[in-house]
């Protein structure tokens, strides 16, 4: 099996996994990656937006996490489609006023204010699978890894698992970019690292 092939195989049967979950355990477990990643949240800087993506209703729910942020008075931005490609664009709440449906049929912020990824220092980043060394099954220079690899030296990128997400290894490409941290609802993998 080849490169692309071995990466393929493995989102096809972390898709199926993935939609093979009990719909209770997952409200429990979405719930304690929020708070795990609230407390890691409440100690960045208030200046610094913090980037977190809308997900499908297969991925981890970040909506509670979104909300206490939100409520805390902090800049919450997510990605946005400008007609060609990605930019990460304020999320002014979880109204329908204030979202729109995008292309990929994920929702996105209506508001049109754009975030630079250089002043983004928060990431909360979802995937199909991690390594415990913050590896992700990413799509080898796809729209988040362009975003990512924009983002200043320190910036903390903390990706977002079900246990059963944690693979041994992930075939990965030079454009893949590595995470800081990967939590799941039991334990927090990689390096620890402190939110600026």
């Amino acid at each position: 099996m080849d490169f692309t092939q071995e990466k393929e195989s493995l989102r096809k049967t972390m898709r199926r996994m993935r939609a093979e979950v009990d719909p209770t355990w997952k409200l429990e477990a979405d719930a304690a990656i929020c708070a795990r990643l609230l407390s890691r949240c409440e100690i960045a800087s208030v200046e610094s937006p913090i980037a977190i993506y809308l997900a499908s209703p297969r991925e981890i729910n970040l909506l509670q996490l979104i909300e206490r942020l939100l409520e805390r008075g902090r800049t919450i931005v997510a990605p946005r489609w400008n007609g060609k490609t990605y930019e990460m664009a304020r999320l002014n709440g979880l109204d329908e006023k204030d979202l729109r449906q995008g292309p990929m049929g994920i929702l996105e912020p209506a508001e049109a204010e754009i975030v630079p990824p250089k002043r983004i220092r928060t990431w909360i980043v979802p995937g199909l699978a991690f390594t415990h060394d913050g590896k992700r099954l990413g799509y080898g220079g796809g729209w988040y890894d362009r975003l990512l690899s924009a983002t200043p030296p320190d910036a903390v990128k903390i990706g977002v698992a079900y246990p059963f997400q944690i693979v041994p290894s992930i075939p990965c490409e030079p454009t893949d970019v590595v995470l800081s941290d990967v939590i799941t609802c039991q334990a927090t993998y990689a390096k620890s690292t402190t939110l600026t």
